[in-house]
């Protein structure tokens, strides 16, 4: 059920990036950082598939890492971030979990629709 929601909890933010931001090569390796707000009263629930993210990733075809940080002032406040072989990966992880319909079980937990960008390391 953890690597459900955690590959839920990965196409929630999907829908952002999938709008928006300069391409980069499907080839590159790409990271991401998500940005999520917590809902009051859904913490227990959501912590758990944070701290459970790599391994409940790990089968996950071009995911390689990712690395969760809590917010020191706002403990309902996370953010995540993810390093894919590619964008390509990326997007094909999301289609899988949209498909699926478990990421409205995030949603939910969630005050807002997540913050997430592409970024290339330099």
């Amino acid at each position: 059920m953890i690597k459900t929601i955690t590959l839920a909890l990965v196409a929630l933010v999907l829908a952002s990036c999938v709008r928006g931001g300069a391409e980069a090569a499907e080839g590159e390796t790409t990271h991401l950082i998500i940005i999520f707000h917590v809902a009051e009263g859904h913490l227990e629930d959501f912590l758990p598939i944070m701290t459970g993210i790599n391994e409940g990733m790990s089968g996950e075809e071009g995911f390689e890492s990712a690395v969760v940080y809590r917010d020191a002032d706002d403990p309902l406040t996370f953010t995540l971030i993810e390093r894919w072989e590619s964008r390509a990966f990326h997007r094909a992880h999301y289609d899988r979990i949209v498909e699926s319909g478990d990421w409205a079980n995030i949603l939910a937990m969630l005050t807002e629709t997540p913050v997430l960008r592409y970024n290339e390391k330099l």
